[in-house]
């Protein structure tokens, strides 16, 4: 597990958090622009509302953009924040989103999408952007993509536990649901490949090689590198996400895969938190959940893959 993951889970709450996703935590020292008079930032330093009427609005170039009190939000670090027209739908729940927001208090599961959404943004202004500092609050792309590239060595779906684990039934289970999916994606980003030689994912056998670790070849990297290389910001950032949150770099494409309409590959939100969860799973079938914990835990991603997936999502033409 990259130890990057332990801070990321502060990343939800306002935007301004969600850009530390990389950048700051390679870069401490580099501080957050908190007194820039945004939307995001105000809320945050006030924990309470102060507009009366959210809503959707178009701007001069067709995108929507969402208003408090006919004001258009702004990012943290100071810019509009445009929803593409091809993402109708994420303007629509992003105005939910802050209609839903209680008088008092803000709680970070509250505002996902509004964090994701000025990730996106800041993300995209920032790579065309000369401004060094603004680089380094929210991280670049080719830093991004060899990080998120790191987690596909240790995903979640390609370490096998041991024969005997949970009486060999969680072996069982990983080797019906895991190996169909990993044949699929190796064929994906077969795709990508050069000379046309095919991705094999190196996996992890615990019976076999015990945590010795686990590294993919660099013919597999190079081809899920440009695939990462054909990747929009938006797509970028709910892949971030979904990866982060699931530690399953697997998990995270196939959201991505989930939002092409000419992909036949699908797997719901459901059925991914499970998957990458099936240890929790198994255990808690067979002794109980501990309240307060597996159920809280089992809704967070859930609602982590979903904000991802919203993300990723574009209205058909």
């Amino acid at each position: 597990m990259l130890t990057l993951s332990k801070n990321l889970k502060n990343a939800v709450f306002v935007p301004r958090l969600s850009h530390r996703a990389f950048a700051v935590h390679s870069n401490p020292e580099v501080a957050y622009d908190s007194n820039k008079k945004t939307e995001t930032n105000k809320l945050e330093k006030t924990l309470a509302k102060f507009w009366e009427k959210v809503s959707v609005a178009k701007n001069d170039d067709s995108h929507f953009v969402i208003q408090l009190d006919r004001k258009s939000i702004k990012t943290p670090l100071g810019f509009e924040m445009k929803i593409p027209p091809s993402k109708k739908s994420l303007a629509f729940l992003l105005e939910n989103e802050w209609k839903s927001l209680p008088s008092l208090q803000i709680k970070p599961f509250q505002v996902p999408l509004t964090s994701l959404t000025s990730r996106c943004i800041d993300l995209e202004q920032a790579q065309l952007s000369s401004d060094k500092e603004i680089k380094a609050k929210v991280g670049d792309l080719s830093t991004v993509k060899n990080l998120l590239l790191r987690y596909l060595d240790t995903d979640t779906m390609l370490v096998f536990s041991p024969v005997e684990d949970c009486d060999g039934e969680l072996r069982k289970e990983q080797e019906k649901c895991y190996r169909p999916i990993i044949k699929e994606m190796e064929s994906f980003f077969s795709k990508f490949a050069d000379n046309g030689e095919p991705v094999v994912f190196t996996f992890l056998d615990c019976e076999k090689s015990g945590l010795i670790g686990n590294s993919q070849t660099e013919h597999t990297k190079a081809a899920v590198l440009k695939y990462l290389d054909s990747l929009s910001v938006w797509d970028l950032v709910a892949l971030e996400k979904a990866v982060l949150v699931s530690k399953s770099f697997i998990a995270g494409v196939t959201i991505l895969r989930n939002a092409d309409y000419n992909d036949e590959f699908k797997l719901t939100v459901e059925e991914l938190a499970r998957l990458v969860t099936l240890e929790t799973v198994i255990q808690t079938a067979r002794w109980g959940e501990v309240e307060d914990t597996h159920d809280v835990d089992k809704v967070d991603i859930k609602r982590n893959l979903a904000s991802a997936a919203v993300i990723a999502f574009k209205e058909k033409n």
